[in-house]
């Protein structure tokens, strides 16, 4: 979903654009014929005309800039939705392990032997530390030597839950990777975000000016006040930024 903070701004970008084409050319004629008294021989109106269009250009491709950077931005963070259910899921399949594991020994081996397969405690439900937690179980599994069974004709098998836990510990590492590979690009396409925002801004405060100047000095200084850009919020007219009584939104944060 496109964000508050750049929509709002193609609003006023949109706005300053059409005055500047709209009525840029007669404000310019007016304030032409106004300072032609004043021109000496040697001297010609300066275009302003152009000077409105160009600067009208130059927003343009700024907030084109922008628009593109906060698409990127939000398609890299769609993107990371899948890694992040994958590591959950395996997280949950690792924990679920570990749980069955400690009633399985607890039951077959007695409860001191927990400390021996560095059971005991609570078993961590954060990802990372669910991994290192599990990596010491499989270690003390493969080396511990463990009393023998209590119950008679049931074996507890260190080995096979060497590997299953094993199996399951490398895939949640590897969706841990994979999640901090995708936080890591979302925090690039932020950052172009934000030098687009910051270019933005400084754009739209020169052009909202001249063109509000210009405006002002050819005589619609109704129009000139709409288009004034805002000194509460950078990148907006005043018009549309007291229009809108809401604060602008935090920006999303990537999940690592």
């Amino acid at each position: 979903m496109p964000s508050k903070l750049v929509t709002d701004r193609q609003k006023s970008a949109a706005a300053v654009i059409a005055a500047a084409r709209t009525h840029g050319p007669r404000a310019a004629s007016t304030v032409a014929s106004t300072l032609s008294p004043l021109l000496a021989k040697s001297e010609k109106h300066p275009d302003l005309a152009l000077l409105v269009e160009l600067s009208a250009r130059t927003l343009e491709t700024a907030i084109t800039k922008l628009v593109q950077a906060d698409t990127a931005h939000e398609a890299e963070l769609s993107d990371d939705a899948g890694p992040r259910t994958r590591r959950d899921e395996l997280a949950t399949k690792l924990y679920d392990d570990l749980i069955e594991l400690k009633e399985i020994a607890t039951g077959l081996l007695g409860s001191p032997a927990l400390a021996l397969l560095r059971l005991e405690g609570t078993t961590p439900r954060d990802p990372v530390v669910l991994v290192r937690h599990a990596e010491g179980v499989v270690q003390a599994l493969e080396t511990a030597k463990l009393p023998k069974s209590r119950v008679r004709g049931a074996a507890f098998h260190a080995k096979d839950w060497s590997e299953r836990l094993t199996e399951h510990t490398e895939a949640l590492s590897s969706a841990l990777g994979d999640v901090a590979r995708e936080a890591r690009e979302a925090e690039g396409t932020l950052v172009a975000k934000n030098r687009a925002l910051a270019e933005h801004d400084r754009t739209f405060g020169d052009v909202a000016t001249l063109v509000s100047a210009v405006l002002r000095m050819g005589g619609d200084t109704e129009l000139a006040a709409r288009v004034r850009p805002s000194s509460r919020r950078p990148g907006q007219t005043v018009e549309l930024a007291e229009g809108d009584a809401q604060p602008p939104a935090p920006e999303p944060t990537t999940d690592a």
